[in-house]
């Protein structure tokens, strides 16, 4: 039998029981507040009848939005709503509260691996994948599965760490292979910095190899007061900081290539090819190739630019640099 449409009170309504919760939207709810007064409540949440109050199965913003129309009533205001029998299931209010949102937009990746967490306690992996036209709204392969379960089992920082785009789906993989105090270290970093997805999977590299190395545990290289400095620095955007822990990693990772480069750096820079010349050194010791451009508005400029990369021809540092 279908859900029963009726009104009920929403001081009935346990809105602190999230069970059937799987979106990360908690951003402020006036516009969805405004659009129920202006054209009213089109799809009535679902609630289920439990331990006498009833706990929402889908429709958590709207609820709230109703809640903020309406903030004078403290014994609670009528809402309409569709209730579940009261025989109903776990699974079957799990598969109501996916299907409702899955249906209405793509699920993110964060919400997937929620979905996928939940519905392992009542189906396997491959019945996940099979199923999951009819409940995700789009199919899912085993190995996919695979890994959204895997993942999911990481701390509850990750998830909002992936919602946020901190933490990428491959490098929420790559880390969850990791001991516990490892993955916390990783999940405090992308935290306090924001990087794309090959960044972030150069630090983990990075971080891995030289603990590996020096045989250090990376709780305690993450310690260092070197990197503490970085991540802590309130002045700076996870940006820069992204910028500079990268930079710390490679010194530590790449000495020699490190002090190496910077004294190409340094010879650049006395060459003085002008500032609108961009000279950069080798990336590693597997490159054969220096990048060198300039940017230029007019002709004139063009040619300040030319004529600057002429006069450093017979420099000696130069030179150096192309002979070393």
């Amino acid at each position: 039998m279908s859900d029963c449409l009726c009104e009920i009170n929403t001081s009935d309504i346990d809105l602190t029981d999230e069970r059937y919760k799987i979106s990360f939207s908690n951003k402020d709810i006036g516009f969805l507040a405004r659009s129920f007064k202006e054209t009213g409540l089109i799809y009535p949440p679902i609630v289920r009848p439990l331990n006498n109050k009833f706990v929402i199965v889908s429709g958590f913003n709207r609820i709230r939005a109703h809640i903020y129309n309406n903030p004078v009533h403290n014994n609670g205001i009528k809402i309409l709503v569709y209730e579940t029998k009261s025989d109903v299931t776990e699974y079957q209010c799990l598969l109501k509260s996916i299907g409702s949102l899955a249906f209405q937009r793509q699920l993110t990746l964060a919400e997937l691996i929620i979905c996928t967490k939940r519905l392992d306690q009542f189906l396997d992996k491959q019945q996940i994948a099979d199923k999951s036209p009819a409940i995700f709204n789009t199919a899912l392969g085993p190995s996919f599965v695979g890994d959204l379960l895997t993942i999911g089992a990481l701390p509850d920082p990750a998830l909002e760490l992936i919602h946020t785009g901190h933490l990428s789906f491959k490098s929420a993989k790559r880390i969850s292979f990791f001991e516990k105090d490892t993955i916390k270290v990783f999940l405090e970093i992308f935290s306090k910095i924001h990087a794309s997805q090959n960044k972030q999977l150069e630090i983990i590299l990075y971080l891995m190899e030289i603990t590996a190395r020096d045989a250090i545990k990376p709780k305690a290289f993450y310690m260092n007061q070197e990197i503490q400095d970085i991540l802590s620095d309130k002045k700076k955007e996870p940006g820069l900081k992204t910028k500079d822990l990268r930079a710390y990693l490679f010194e530590q990772r790449f000495p020699i290539i490190f002090k190496t480069r910077q004294r190409v750096k340094e010879k650049i820079t006395s060459i003085k090819l002008g500032n609108k010349i961009k000279f950069l050194p080798l990336e590693n010791l597997d490159s054969q190739t220096y990048s060198i451009s300039f940017t230029a508005k007019n002709y004139k400029e063009f040619l300040a630019n030319v004529q600057d990369l002429n006069a450093g021809l017979e420099n000696k540092e130069l030179k150096e640099i192309f002979n070393q």
